[in-house]
């Protein structure tokens, strides 16, 4: 998805979902899934672009909540994982 192949990361992501086992890995699927659906439509001028810097803000703020489960936890440090991905490509 860093390189903008959409298509191969579809391919990518559908062959991952089986083997997801933990709630910690469906959290982060379910974050990869988001990214996925948020560049396609950016890409179609559905939605504004990729904000890294809002975007990791919002995962620190799941990861510090005491109410977060390890499928909150799996989704916000993907996110955070991607963001800082995407800042230091930028």
């Amino acid at each position: 998805m860093r390189n903008s192949d959409l298509e191969g990361a579809k391919r990518i992501i559908d062959s991952l979902a089986p083997g997801v086992r933990t709630d910690r890995e469906r959290g982060a699927l379910l974050a990869v899934t988001g990214i996925y659906t948020s560049l396609l439509k950016s890409k179609e001028g559905t939605m504004q672009s990729w904000d890294q810097g809002r975007v990791l803000r919002a995962a620190q703020s799941i990861s510090a909540s005491q109410m977060a489960d390890e499928i909150d936890l799996g989704y916000s440090e993907t996110l955070a994982s991607y963001s800082r991905l995407m800042q230091t490509s930028a």
